[in-house]
This record gives C-alpha cells, sequence and structure tokens, in this order.
C-alpha cells in the first residue's frame, strides 16, 4: 500500500506572462482518493494541474505537501511521491515502449541509474496493466494515437508514486479504451490506495469514475465535492453554460447529464 500524503493548494495564483488563469484558490485534495478536475475550456483545469506539479511557479500562495512547500522538495525527491502524466508529452526520437516506460523509474535509482530487480518488475507490472507489453520493442512514433497514450501511463504507472497526476489521460482513445484506462486507475487506487488527481472532459465519466469533483470557472473553484452531491443542472449550466438534464444512472448512483441542445429528436 501507498502511504497516504496530505496534498493541500493554500491561495493559489498562477498564470503565463501577464495574464492570471488560477486565482486564488484554496482546496484540499482527499488523500487516497480519485479526484476529477472539471470545467470549460480556459477555466484554469490543466494549469492548476500544472501548478500542483511543480511545472509553474506559484504567483501567491504555495501547493503544500505534507503541510510543507511542495517547492522545498528537490526534483527527484518530489518524483518520489508524485507522478504526472501531463496533456502533451513529447519523448526523444526513435525511443521504444520499454525505454519510454523504464524512465519511470530514474527517480528510484541513484547517481549511476543502476538498474534494479525492482525496477524491472515495476515496468513489466505497468506493462501488463496498460496491455502495451507486445509492444515493448515498437518505436513509439510507429503507434496509434491509443498506443501511445497507454504507452504514457505505463511510464507513469512505472514510476509508483503514491499520488499521480493525468492532465486528460483519455485524450485519442476511443470510448473503450476510455473506459479501460480509468478501469485501471481506479484499480491502481483500490489495490494500492493511490490518490489520483486528473483533469476530464467528458462529464458523465468524471461522475462515474471520481470519489471528488473540483469544478472550475474562470480560474476558481466554482463547487466542489463529491459528484452526487455537487452535479446538477443549475451548476452544469452555470459552470459550462450548457442546458441539460441530469438524471441518477440506475446502475451506478451517479449523476447523469443529459445535454439540450437546440435540436432534439422528438419520438
Amino acid at each position: 500500500m501507498t502511504r497516504d500524503h496530505t496534498l493541500e493548494i493554500d491561495h493559489l495564483s498562477l498564470g503565463y506572462g501577464e495574464r492570471t488563469v488560477v486565482d486564488d484558490v484554496s482546496t484540499i485534495i482527499p488523500p487516497g482518493r480519485i479526484t476529477a478536475i472539471i470545467g470549460a475550456n480556459a477555466s484554469g483545469k490543466s494549469t492548476l494541474l500544472r501548478g500542483v506539479a511543480r511545472l509553474l511557479q506559484p504567483r501567491m500562495g504555495a501547493v503544500l505537501l505534507d503541510g510543507s512547500p511542495i517547492t522545498d522538495l528537490s526534483p527527484n525527491a518530489a518524483a518520489r511521491v508524485i507522478g504526472l502524466l501531463p496533456q502533451s508529452p513529447s519523448a526523444p526520437d526513435g525511443i521504444t515502449v520499454g525505454d519510454l516506460v523504464g524512465r519511470g523509474r530514474y527517480p528510484h535509482q541513484g547517481w549511476f541509474r543502476r538498474w534494479s530487480a525492482d525496477d524491472e518488475r515495476a515496468v513489466d507490472r505497468a506493462l501488463a496493466a496498460t496491455g502495451t507489453s507486445d509492444l515493448v520493442g515498437r518505436r513509439l512514433a510507429e503507434l496509434s494515437g491509443g498506443q501511445r497514450q497507454r504507452a504514457w501511463i505505463a511510464m507513469a504507472l512505472a514510476q509508483e508514486t503514491d499520488v499521480l497526476l493525468l492532465d486528460e489521460p483519455t485524450t485519442f482513445l476511443d470510448l473503450n479504451h476510455q473506459v479501460e484506462v480509468l478501469d485501471l486507475l481506479v484499480d491502481l487506487n483500490h489495490e494500492h490506495g493511490t490518490t489520483i488527481v486528473m483533469v476530464l472532459h467528458e462529464l458523465n465519466l468524471a461522475c462515474r469514475y471520481a470519489d471528488h469533483l473540483i469544478a472550475m470557472q474562470r480560474g476558481r473553484v466554482a463547487v466542489e465535492g463529491r459528484p452526487a452531491d455537487v452535479v446538477d443542472a443549475a451548476m452544469i449550466e452555470e459552470v459550462f453554460e450548457l442546458p441539460c438534464e441530469v438524471v441518477v444512472d440506475p446502475r451506478s448512483g451517479t449523476p447523469l447529464v443529459v445535454p439540450l441542445g437546440r435540436h432534439r429528436v422528438s419520438s
């Protein structure tokens, strides 16, 4: 089992150039649970995740890991606790899937990067979990978008961190593979207690798979809490400017958002 770390966002402001994108956000990430950050385009979702991952220097406030500013940690120390799959990851030309996933083990290796049996087992587990074991020798550039995304997720899993941040992990995946990836993340959470924070665009998948939602609007937290407690038609229309109906999924008991467009099919 992983260790439950406290991850607190304390009056955090982030931005690019002169533009502030995340404005004075405070929240606590539930440890050992799955949190989904949702919101309309340009609401600050990915920027908030980048701030938690130490990729952006705070303009104000801080991200606290176990009560201390995360910026106080060395890059390697932070990478042993928090793993990140960014929205548009890049890799060297010609890299194979096996080499890519192996890079997830760098934070656990010493100065001379000696490969150990633990590293081998971690990589094998990550490959098996993502269904990429048969792609080990393939070059990343030769794969389909869905295969590449699963390879990147395998690299993040191989890092074996207590906290895992994912920016739109279902990008480039068809619906079947989106569900497979989210099932995989739930398995990781249930089996190892990994705290997972992910940005998702698909509202119904966020409601189905997340224990906790953070809805962003114009750089601030509009609402947060359990999906069943915070997702209703008024909230969706306010945050997403989307008229809708919200019903309860009879199988999962989670909210199901039904958009109401201008053109509606009648029976």
